[in-house]
């Protein structure tokens, strides 16, 4: 662990089995950045130095949290951005960039550095781009608690912990993206429209519903309903549907001695064939397959 007058942080070596896991942490670290000071702070390893007229590339992703004061993004894909408390931005690898405070004010950032395969998915995905790169989500005290985790982790270096900070980076980008979806919904009719439509596929798990009659329903057309909904839940309406069935089937099968046949009554399917041909494409084993291996009875495969 490398302390300086306003900052701490830490890298790892990292080892081909910690590749494994689809995701793993090069880095992190904070900085309490004074007003009228040089930034970035010193001693970090050459890869990730810069200063503000050549700015950096980095081979790996990180993503800082900006958690007082404001300054200045740049990149490539984005040109200038200003940063305030509450942003959040991620760099990107091979992807050019320079920040700083204002030299007047300062600012605190937690960042973590990682790459892997799943990151790589994510951004051939859209769900993180270059291109949008700063997101104000505004000030969390569970996600400056998860940044604060993965660097009391690495200064401990007890066993698992890498697997374990692994984890935690994950929580940050997901707590972070979804923060920012529900940001686009909040205090929207959208929202209230949304959760009204859940709502009404819980209470008729055991019918069939027709999407579009339902957005009639709701006073919306389908084609915009079924969009908002997806861009809402990652799902469409239809599937979020399918999903609420799935898990009810799931729970029935734990907690109950029902027949396969009065399940799938009781969550709407057509019949005991199309139900147990569902179940077994979702959950690549039989009803009652599930149903012995959740309580234990029958190994899985």
């Amino acid at each position: 662990m490398i302390r300086t007058d306003y900052s701490v942080f830490n890298y790892l070596t990292i080892a081909e089995v910690d590749k494994l896991w689809g995701l793993y942490v090069t880095g992190s670290g904070y900085a309490d950045v004074p007003p009228y000071v040089p930034y970035p702070p010193t001693k970090h390893p050459d890869t990730y130095m810069f200063d503000w007229q050549h700015g950096r590339i980095l081979p790996e992703f990180q993503v800082l949290y900006i958690t007082r004061g404001k300054g200045i993004f740049e990149s490539e894909a984005t040109g200038v951005k200003r940063i305030e408390e509450g942003n959040v931005f991620f760099l990107f690898p091979g992807v050019w960039h320079r920040y700083m405070p204002e030299k007047e004010v300062g600012w605190k950032e937690h960042w973590v550095s990682f790459t892997g395969t799943q990151p790589l998915k994510l951004l051939e995905a859209g769900i993180i781009s270059p291109e949008r790169p700063v997101l104000d989500i505004g000030l969390h005290e569970e996600i400056i608690t998860l940044y604060q985790q993965i660097l009391d982790l690495m200064e401990s270096e007890k066993i698992g912990f890498k697997e374990i900070i692994s984890a935690l980076t994950y929580q940050i980008i997901a707590q972070v993206l979804a923060i920012d979806r529900s940001k686009k919904f909040s205090g929207r009719k959208i929202e209230t429209i949304i959760h009204k439509a859940k709502v009404y596929m819980l209470d008729r798990i055991d019918q069939q519903i027709g999407m579009e009659k339902l957005a009639y329903e709701l006073g919306v057309g389908y084609s915009w309903f079924r969009r908002m909904f997806r861009q809402y839940t990652n799902l469409s309406p239809g599937e979020y549907f399918l999903h609420l069935k799935l898990n009810k089937a799931k729970e029935l099968l734990v907690n109950t001695s029902l027949s396969v046949k009065e399940i799938a009554m009781l969550t709407g399917f057509e019949s005991q064939f199309y139900f147990s041909k569902f179940f077994k494409q979702r959950m690549g084993m039989s009803p009652l397959q599930f149903r012995k291996f959740s309580r234990g009875e029958e190994k899985k495969g």
